[in-house]
């Protein structure tokens, strides 16, 4: 059956555009404390669009606490503010949650559960901040996320484009697709592509519709164009999504990811002209494991000397591209990873706050992770006590003992007082650092 034209084509002046510009940069102290997203939609209200701010909180976050029953409870609440143009508060929402756990091990975040709430606002057209305050009721602990959106009212438009969503995949269930929102706009770890989940609001008749997204700098240096998707769009309100295929060669950043929508008279070539809607938002690109970020990949590699062997070491150097060497650098960790189903991992969170330490507190001549006290401390973490004494011949020879557990202990000796202690009993050290959990 041949669709007819939109008749509102030739009428259409203004270019409507749904700005979801979500940019989320929280303090490392609390990367991993809760994630959110948002997506204005349209809403059943004349003059307001719906606004749905997803929250998600990982169980480790959360402190629980055992009940008579043998269960493990938490309960922590979401505090919503959202601010007009004026900082005027507009909206305030909130809501408790009860969390339980069937055992420790759960409570502690073992399975990668996370406890998911939809809150939804009513808001007129304009130029908002939503401000989310996680609060820990049995820690008393506090973790906030601020976002900036625009809202529009989409029933102003014939043809018109929701806010996207990040989702990370898409499955049928009994007949009907479901959709895994990723709530988080650092898309560095969706190696194999990602999802944008979006609505369509179309007053006239149904009709086939092309659609292209871009990715830019700041919307003034295009990185990327695709080609263009034809879609059946019928008439109302319809979902859709469309696959983001990996992207290559992104530098660390923010990005803009835009979705537009094209005129019927729209040939290869096209300009702000040929739009018939847009929708965008913010992305980042930020290569990171277990959500920390990596800085120095090429170090970090480096680094590894105290828990890979050096063929491990050689083969992640050895890769032929930075995304390769960032893959087998990831690889390397997942199989140390103590909890696999959770975001994070302890043992790469652990030996690396361990080189932090040790290059801030036993630097010398070289990097701090590079001193035999550095070697030692991030191999066996810190000692259970140890002693220091100077040499009663020789005052400026300092000798410093390390203590632990088994028996086992380490002497370093700085021969001219100038902090540079050596590792003389025993005189090396064969064993790698190995995660252990202290439970």
């Amino acid at each position: 059956m041949k669709m007819k034209s939109y008749k509102y084509l030739i009428f259409f002046v203004a270019l409507f555009y749904s700005v979801n510009l979500l940019a989320q940069k929280p303090d490392s102290k609390d990367q991993y404390a809760f994630y959110m997203d948002m997506i204005s939609v349209k809403s059943d209200k004349p003059d307001s669009s719906r606004l749905d701010i997803y929250t998600a909180v990982p169980y480790q976050t959360l402190l629980f606490m055992k009940s008579d029953d043998g269960k493990y409870y938490a309960k922590y609440s979401i505090n919503i503010t959202i601010l007009d143009s004026k900082s005027n508060s507009v909206a305030e929402l909130h809501t408790d949650r009860y969390v339980v756990a069937e055992n420790y091990y759960v409570s502690l975040g073992g399975n990668g559960d996370i406890d998911v709430y939809q809150s939804i606002a009513y808001l007129p057209q304009g130029e908002y901040k939503v401000r989310v305050k996680i609060r820990d009721l049995v820690a008393n602990q506090d973790f906030q996320r601020d976002r900036e959106i625009s809202i529009i009212n989409f029933n102003k438009y014939p043809f018109s484009l929701s806010g996207l969503m990040i989702v990370s995949s898409i499955f049928e269930t009994a007949g009907k697709k479901s959709i895994t929102p990723f709530l988080n706009d650092n898309v560095s770890d969706l190696t194999d592509g990602f999802f944008i989940f979006y609505e369509c609001y179309n007053q006239n008749q149904t009709d086939t519709i092309d659609f292209v997204y871009q990715i830019s700098k700041d919307e003034k240096d295009i990185i990327m164009t695709s080609g263009k998707f034809r879609k059946i769009i019928p008439q109302g309100t319809s979902q859709q999504y469309i696959k983001i295929n990996p992207i290559k060669d992104l530098k660390t950043g923010t990005y803009v990811l835009k979705l537009i929508a094209l005129k019927k008279t729209t040939g290869a070539n096209f300009t702000e002209a040929d739009y018939l809607a847009a929708t965008k938002r913010t992305i980042t690109y930020i290569p990171s494991l277990a959500g920390n970020i990596i800085e120095n990949l090429d170090l970090a590699i480096k680094q590894l000397r105290y828990v890979a062997s050096n063929s491990q070491i050689d083969y992640i150097r050895k890769a032929t591209t930075e995304e390769d060497k960032l893959n087998r650098f990831r690889e390397f960790w997942a199989a140390l990873d103590p909890t696999p189903n959770t975001q994070r991992n302890e043992a790469f969170e652990e030996y690396y706050s361990r080189i932090d330490y040790a290059n801030k507190n036993f630097k010398s001549y070289t990097d701090g992770w590079m001193t035999d006290k550095g070697m030692v401390y991030i191999i066996f973490g810190p000692p259970t006590s140890y002693e220091r004494t100077q040499d009663y011949y020789n005052p400026n020879r300092v000798y410093e003992r390390w203590y632990y557990g088994n028996n086992r202990q380490f002497l370093f000796v700085d021969n001219n007082g100038f902090g540079d202690f050596r590792l003389v009993d025993p005189p090396a050290v064969t064993e790698k650092y190995e995660y252990r959990r202290n439970y």
